[in-house]
């Protein structure tokens, strides 16, 4: 090497150590000053999503770039990206209130993340910026460069203290500063940060990605596998299983996500590179054309939810995922069925839908595109047709997390005083407008509530045997969201008129004191049989279990018909393990 290769490499090695070192102290000096009079909340929300963006823009730019190009090129992603930011911040009565926002601050992250190979790709070269190959290499290139750097700081912090804790023992405590004072830690975080991020594109052609690309291929043929078994299963098995759960919609569209970012991995940048194997290569088309199935699937978890409960911001954005996701799923099964240049068509895909994420982005933080304007709307449509009860109305959201409209739309709901409901409306809004925590305020609510919604479904519950009765307190040591869906399925009634709900006393473990244990049975959403074991004691329940059929080995779901033979005395308790209760071919027993 070089004298002035030497003293280049230093002299870069050291513009990005104090690059560093100064973002770190910077933003320590922001974060200790975030409620200073100096700065109103929309100044400090834009200084410091500038010093953040520009920071992380730059230690990325630097290497591929010089320090002349990379310190202007990160003001062309930095400047746009405050101004969005500021801008979605007079959503909210206080501009620094949308730190507290998770979606806003992951979309304006997924903004950088994405538009940087962009940028760092246009300040090398203007001609090629949009070339797949070129992209390819930059995103992973950065990607690493940061990954590894982190590792090192790690590793760095690591030996500190062991360094710390070993001089302790002789009485030195040369550390103590950069152990003790957070911003000496930041400080010098920033500055090992930064001099890692050099050292690692020094070294890029030996910590290269294309050992992790090649690794990930190996996937393909067993995610493959996994999603052709989910997809064949789905007509044996029914959607109810699918979308049953909450997180349904979530494990869909994280599977999409693996699945398109496999395919995409195994053309690499161009198709010298890529997948060559026959197998493999293979799976990746097998892939590539089920993935319309699955983000379908995705697609219509997320409309089943917002059916049910309305739009919310989370639910906005997961729909955008998964429209994003749907549209990849076809494009892909597409190119790959026109067969011809498959690969190259699948790249140039990729590229079009990274700038359609990055337009996206900057709309969410535009009015073009409010996601909280849209839920508010959602809610208050839903809530005066009544589609949707006043506790599953996002009150709490609204004041809290949703902004300027969430708070106005509570004022809305405020004003429906012709509404039956109103008094406990009124008790709800009053709650979270005075209480510091979700939980508190739904506490509040429920005390109030619960009491009312109690003495209601005792009027509504059959017991057997009917001599059994409950006290109109039975429920009031439960959470009223159990309550209400008790209430709601005991609501729901029978072809015949009667309540869609029953309790069934029985002694369902060894040893149960009589008239201490009961299986309640009621009707759940989609008129199915659903059933809850309960524990009581004098007549007020205050332990609730989930309920087991060992024959179907599923949790308790049967035809409501069911309820009506217990209702006319068609049941039996009768031993298992302890007892269970036998009605209609259903054998129902606590579960453990």
């Amino acid at each position: 090497m070089s004298f002035r290769q030497a003293n280049q490499i230093a002299i870069h090695r050291l513009f990005l150590a104090i690059f560093g070192a100064g973002a770190g102290l910077a933003l320590w000096l922001l974060t200790d000053n975030w409620d200073s009079a100096h700065f109103s909340p929309a100044l400090y929300l834009a200084i410091f999503v500038f010093v953040l963006v520009y920071s992380l823009v730059v230690l990325a730019l630097v290497g591929p770039l010089g320090f002349a190009r990379a310190l202007p090129g990160g003001l062309l992603l930095a400047v746009p990206v405050t101004i969005l930011a500021s801008m979605a911040g007079l959503r909210f009565v206080t501009a620094t209130d949308l730190f507290d926002n998770g979606i806003m601050v992951t979309v304006i992250l997924m903004l950088v993340l994405i538009a940087t190979p962009f940028l760092s790709c246009w300040l090398t070269d203007r001609k090629s910026w949009l070339h797949y190959e070129v992209l390819f290499d930059t995103a992973w290139v950065i990607a690493v460069r940061y990954i590894v750097a982190w590792v090192f700081v790690g590793v760095f912090w690591l030996v500190l203290f062991l360094s710390d804790a070993l001089l302790k023992l002789v009485d030195v405590r040369l550390l103590q500063l950069f152990v003790n004072d957070t911003w000496a830690t930041v400080t010098l975080t920033g500055a090992v940060l930064g001099l890692a991020m050099a050292v690692v594109y020094e070294l890029r052609a030996m910590i290269s990605p294309y050992l992790i690309l090649r690794l990930l291929r190996l996937m393909v043929p067993p995610v493959l596998a996994v999603l052709a078994i989910f997809l064949a299963a789905i007509p044996l098995r029914g959607l109810t299983g699918v979308f049953g759960g909450l997180s349904s919609g979530a494990t869909l569209m994280a599977a999409a996500i693996v699945g398109i970012s496999l395919v995409a991995t195994a053309l690499d940048r161009d198709d010298a590179v890529a997948v060559k194997t026959r197998g493999i290569r293979l799976a990746t088309q097998g892939l590539a054309v089920l993935l319309p199935l699955l983000t379908a699937l995705a697609v219509w978890s997320v409309v089943l939810r917002v059916q049910q409960y309305g739009w919310t911001p989370e639910r906005v954005l997961a729909g955008l995922i998964a429209g994003f996701l749907l549209v990849y799923g076809v494009a892909y099964a597409a190119a790959v069925v026109m067969h011809t240049n498959w690969m190259a068509r699948i790249r140039r895909i990729n590229v079009v839908m990274a700038m359609a994420v990055i337009v996206v982005s900057a709309l969410w933080m535009t009015p073009f595109l409010n996601a909280y304007r849209i839920a508010a709307n959602s809610q208050l449509t839903l809530f005066e047709q009544g589609d949707i009860s006043v506790s599953q109305l996002a009150l709490w959201e609204m004041e809290h997390e949703w902004g300027r409209v969430g708070q106005a739309g509570i004022r809305s709901v405020e004003v429906m005083k012709n509404r039956p409901d109103h008094v406990e409306i009124a008790e709800k809004i009053n709650a979270v407008r005075t209480e510091t925590s979700r939980y508190r305020a739904n506490r509040v609510v429920e005390k109030t509530i619960i009491p009312k919604q109690s003495e209601t479904l005792v009027s509504l519950l059959p017991t057997r045997p009917e001599s059994f009765s409950l006290g109109t307190d039975a429920f009031v040591d439960l959470q009223l969201d159990r309550v209400n869906q008790w209430l709601d399925g005991c609501q729901r009634t029978l072809p015949d008129g009667r309540a869609g709900c029953v309790l069934i006393l029985g002694e369902f473990t060894p040893g149960a004191v009589p008239e201490s244990e009961a299986m309640l049975l009621y009707t759940g959403q989609n008129n199915q049989g659903q059933a809850h074991f309960v524990a009581l004691n004098e007549g007020k329940i205050f332990e609730v279990k989930q309920v087991f059929d060992p024959v179907s080995n599923t949790w308790a779901r049967f035809p409501t018909d069911a309820i009506a033979k217990v209702l006319d005395g068609g049941f039996k308790v009768q031993p298992r393990q302890g007892s269970a209760l036998h009605v209609g071919g259903q054998v129902l027993e606590p579960a453990n």
